[in-house]
C-alpha cells in the first residue's frame, strides 16, 4: 500500500494540473480513523446523538471553512465567521448537558467538520503570506531530463482543492485508512496526551504550510525529489486532524 502511494505521487509529478485537495473520500477516512481512536463512552454518546457512528457525518460546507492567522502565525481572531471561533462555540454546546438533543447533534456535526477543516492547508489564511494569490509549484515545464520542475504563480487555494483529487482519484476511504494506520502506528498515545486546543492546531497547520513552501519560490527550478515532500506535509495534517478529533470528542463527551 505504501508503494502504491509513492506510485500515485510519481504520477502526480507528470500530470499538468492546477491544484491539491481533501476529497470526500479523504474526509470520510479521517472520520473513520478518528472513530477507531474514540473511547467507548464517546462512541455511545455519538451513537445516541446521531443514531449512527461518527463516520456517518457528511460535511455541509464542502470542506472549505477557513481560519485566519496574523502575520506571525498566531490565531487571535474573534470573528464569528472564523472556523476556529465557530469550533470553540460548537465544543461548548456539545459539552453542555442542558442543551437540547437537536442542538448537541448539530454541534457534534459542526465539531467534526470544523476540526477537519482547520487542519487543511487550503483553509489557512495568514495575513500578508498565504492569501488568495500566493505562489506555488506547478508540475509542468519539466526540464533537464525530468529532474527539475519550474515554479510559477498559482493560487494556493486552487492548488489544494483540485490536484490532490485528480491524482488520487482511485483511492477509497478504506485505502487511505489502511495506509494511514501503517504510517501512524504507535502515534495514538502521543496525540491523546495533548490538550484540546483548536487554536494551537490551526497554528500548527500554518507552520506546516510554510514548511511546504520552503523550496517553492517563483522563478527557480525545484528538484523532483521535493515533490513527495508535499505529500508528506499533507499527510501529517490528515493524521493531526484524525487524532485531534478523537481526542477532542473523548474529552468533551467523557
Amino acid at each position: 500500500m505504501k508503494m502504491l502511494r509513492y506510485i500515485v505521487v510519481a504520477i502526480l509529478a507528470f500530470v499538468a494540473t492546477d491544484a491539491w485537495a481533501w476529497t470526500a473520500e479523504v474526509k470520510k477516512a479521517v472520520l473513520m480513523f478518528a472513530e477507531e481512536n474514540l473511547s467507548n463512552k464517546a462512541k455511545r454518546e455519538i451513537n445516541s446523538l446521531l443514531g449512527a457512528p461518527l463516520s456517518s457525518i457528511e460535511f455541509v460546507k464542502g470542506g472549505k471553512n477557513k481560519s485566519r492567522l496574523d502575520e506571525s502565525g498566531k490565531s487571535v481572531t474573534n470573528s464569528s465567521t472564523d472556523a476556529v471561533v465557530r469550533l470553540e462555540k460548537a465544543i461548548a454546546t456539545l459539552q453542555n448537558k442542558r442543551a437540547s438533543t437537536a442542538e448537541r447533534k448539530s454541534a457534534l456535526c459542526e465539531v467534526a467538520e470544523l476540526t477537519v477543516d482547520i487542519h487543511c492547508l487550503a483553509n489557512v489564511l495568514i495575513d500578508r503570506h498565504l492569501e488568495k494569490n500566493f505562489t506555488f509549484s506547478s508540475h509542468n515545464s519539466m526540464q533537464k531530463e525530468f529532474i527539475y520542475y519550474a515554479v510559477k504563480k498559482n493560487s494556493w487555494q486552487e492548488m489544494w482543492h483540485k490536484e490532490f483529487h485528480k491524482a488520487h482519484g482511485v483511492f477509497s476511504a478504506e485505502m487511505y485508512l489502511y495506509d494511514w494506520k501503517i504510517a501512524t502506528k504507535g502515534m495514538a498515545k502521543h496525540y491523546h496526551k495533548e490538550a484540546v486546543a483548536p487554536r494551537k492546531w490551526v497554528e500548527k497547520t500554518g507552520e506546516r504550510a510554510f514548511e511546504a513552501l520552503k523550496v517553492f519560490q517563483p522563478g527557480v527550478l525545484v528538484e523532483s525529489v521535493e515533490v513527495p515532500k508535499i505529500e508528506e506535509v499533507n499527510n501529517a495534517c490528515l493524521y493531526d486532524a484524525a487524532f485531534h478529533l478523537a481526542n477532542l470528542l473523548n474529552e468533551t463527551l467523557k
